[in-house]
């Protein structure tokens, strides 16, 4: 078997060109981050840490260990940031935490932002379908768990409008995804973490064939920002957004990275 078919369902499009992206050397996925950001006084640097930080590792007899290709749950991530924060995340999101899971990122990885400690945060599409999934709404079956999400999503959502002076409509009940990501940038930025949060389009996703591919920047961006209309201010992209003095910086990104399997 071949390293991403340990990846399940996921063994095709946006997880496989993840991992890829991640693969190297520290210095080579520290530059291939920094130089997808994009920004001044930003950076990736090696001695940062990022998740996932590996390709499944073929370990005996068949075996495989998948955890260095896992996504990336901040609140368990202790390489990303500091238990405190950690704990502010969980308890904020979830009412009860057993047998409960929280929003699950493609990249994430430690930086430098503006000589800050920071955070980016990447959300990566290799075609259209899969930024707008056909059921996208939360899918906690925990009473308590929903109206707990539901009351995070409301105080970011009503922080951005501050902040920003646009019209913002993130929601726990439609559109789940794209608002669970903007939420959690706001609350990393409320807790004093500054944050770079990027979408991601993987170009030219051969293996993907049948489905609307982004062949350029405009088709990655035209497609984000007609499927946030009317949920986030597509004003915010490439702009600064303070949240009580701490920057998001939401970006949008293409990637060609090759992937044949």
């Amino acid at each position: 078997m071949e390293w991403w078919e340990q990846l399940g369902k996921d063994n095709k499009g946006s997880r496989p060109r993840c991992v890829l992206l991640i693969d190297g050397s520290r210095c080579e996925v520290a530059q291939r981050l920094t130089g997808l950001i994009n920004m001044p006084d930003v950076a990736v640097n090696p001695t940062d840490q990022w998740i996932p930080w590996d390709k499944p590792i073929h370990v005996n007899n068949g075996k495989w260990d998948k955890s260095p290709a896992n996504e990336a749950e901040l609140h368990k991530a202790g390489s990303l940031l500091p238990s405190d924060i950690r704990v502010q995340l969980k308890d904020w999101w979830l009412a009860v935490a057993k047998n409960a899971r929280t929003p699950n990122w493609d990249i994430a990885s430690t930086c430098s932002i503006n000589g800050e400690p920071g955070l980016l945060l990447i959300e990566a599409k290799a075609h259209a379908a899969e930024l707008a999934p056909k059921l996208d709404k939360c899918s906690s079956t925990n009473r308590d768990n929903r109206l707990r999400i539901s009351e995070a999503i409301k105080q970011a959502n009503g922080s951005l409008n501050i902040a920003t002076e646009g019209t913002w409509n993130l929601s726990r009940d439609h559109h789940y995804q794209l608002s669970n990501r903007f939420a959690w940038a706001w609350k990393l930025a409320s807790l004093g973490v500054p944050v770079i949060l990027i979408y991601l389009g993987f170009l030219g996703a051969q293996d993907m064939i049948g489905r609307e591919l982004f062949h350029c920047s405009d088709d990655w961006e035209k497609c984000v920002k007609e499927y946030g209309k009317g949920v986030v201010d597509n004003d915010c992209w490439g702009r600064r957004l303070n949240i009580q003095g701490t920057p998001i910086f939401p970006l949008i990104r293409v990637y060609n990275q090759p992937f044949h399997p």
